[in-house]
């Protein structure tokens, strides 16, 4: 009897697993594979060398505003204000009407001389921090354009240097003496 029952189970066994390879579906090698997306570019509405039609209308530049011959006399008249006696009001005028011509080394180059006679102890009646808000201020009269330009990102740099050099003084005047 014991015989019989372990006879039917191998039976049974067999059956089962022959039913399981006979059912399982035929191993295939090959896979499948989706083809290659077309080429595109940034711009997908050309095509690799697609020619262009030239524009029409031929594209000009925006030019640099002009300066008209009252803002170049009062810009004149700024410098040789200046010149003669560099104070609080020949610096702003001078400042202002470098920022006025809308150019970006015009008024780096007015920060630079002002810087000079300040240095050099001529601008006695303006401390460093009226000078470094006067820098500021006058800088935002330029138009987005030219603080935008490579000549802005200079006069950035320019304008940088002269605020590190005006917060020094600053700090240093604000610093209690050993005396004191």
């Amino acid at each position: 009897m014991v015989i019989f029952l372990i006879t039917s189970v191998l039976a049974l066994g067999l059956i089962a697993i022959a039913l399981y390879f006979w059912q399982r579906p035929a191993h295939k090698p090959e896979t499948y594979e989706l083809p290659p997306p077309p080429p595109s570019s940034l711009f997908s509405d050309f095509r690799i060398n697609q020619l262009l039609s030239p524009p029409e209308e031929p594209v000009t530049e925006l030019e640099p505003p002009k300066v008209d011959a009252q803002l170049f006399e009062q810009a004149i008249e700024a410098i040789r204000d200046y010149q003669r006696t560099p104070d609080r009001n020949s610096t702003a005028k001078l400042l202002h009407a470098a920022a006025l011509s809308d150019d970006a080394k015009n008024y780096g180059r007015a920060i630079e001389l002002v810087l000079m006679s300040w240095r050099d102890g001529s601008l006695a009646d303006l401390s460093a921090k009226d000078l470094q808000s006067l820098f500021n201020s006058e800088y935002w009269v330029l138009s987005s354009r030219t603080r935008t330009s490579g000549a802005g990102f200079v006069l950035k740099e320019t304008l940088s240097r002269a605020n590190r050099e005006l917060e020094l003084t600053n700090t240093k005047l604000n610093q209690p003496t050993a005396s004191s």
